[in-house]
């Protein structure tokens, strides 16, 4: 399977965000027009579930996003032919996990291996090999639902200036998509009370500032890159 860049992936991400806005239109409209063939308590608990299920797709496309990211990333820092030493030492760091998982005993390979990373780290700035593939070396998507940790890791990781969040706001946004994301998927809260607690106008306000946000990460990886070029 061909390796997405990041543009690609960011670009993917808001394009299923935009779908999902325009099926919530539509089931906005469907809702306002009825039918007098459904029991209007069927209709209502089944428009509550369609928006309920918002909450889902917006997880997933979190989810999609930070699955892609690292080897998008990774594939076009080796088109661009950038060298070790462009890169922040919190990348490096991420790269060589391996070499820090072997570091947590008290053993003598411990103490070489960690006498390695110190001297990794002074001699980073002179460091003038080629990036190797790593795309599989960092993972960003860890298994959890994604949240606002995942976010903060990828802008430490490749320190980012300024704020990780585009809204002041953002921080509570992916906790409310992540909470009410597993309580429907995992059945722990009726989705019919999940999105009758919501109108579609409201989830179409969440999926703006989610869109918000990724476009900002998107516009800060892409700088990022820029300043590296060659």
């Amino acid at each position: 399977m061909k390796t997405l860049t990041i543009t690609a992936v960011f670009d993917n991400a808001v394009g299923q965000l935009d779908r999902e806005r325009r099926r919530l239109d539509s089931l906005e409209k469907t809702s306002n027009t009825g039918s007098s063939s459904v029991l209007k308590f069927d209709h209502d608990g089944f428009s509550a579930i369609n928006r309920a299920l918002s909450y889902v797709v917006m997880g997933g496309v979190l989810e999609e996003l930070m699955r892609e990211l690292p080897a998008a990333l990774a594939a076009d820092v080796l088109s661009l032919g950038i060298e070790r030493r462009h890169l922040p030492a919190s990348l490096v760091a991420a790269m060589d996990a391996a070499t820090f998982r072997k570091c947590g005993t008290d053993n003598v390979a411990a103490l070489i291996e960690r006498a390695g990373i110190v001297q990794t780290v002074l001699s980073h700035a002179n460091d003038a090999r080629p990036v190797v593939d790593f795309g599989d070396l960092f993972k960003l998507a860890d298994g959890q639902t994604i949240g606002e940790k995942h976010f903060q890791a990828l802008w430490m990781i490749l320190g980012l200036p300024g704020d990780w969040k585009n809204d002041p706001n953002d921080a509570l946004l992916l906790k409310e998509i992540k909470g009410k994301r597993n309580n429907v998927a995992h059945w722990t809260e009726d989705p019919v009370v999940v999105g009758r607690s919501k109108k579609p106008s409201d989830l179409r306000q969440m999926i703006s500032r989610l869109s918000d946000l990724i476009q900002h990460f998107h516009l800060g990886v892409w700088y990022w890159l820029e300043d590296r070029k060659p």
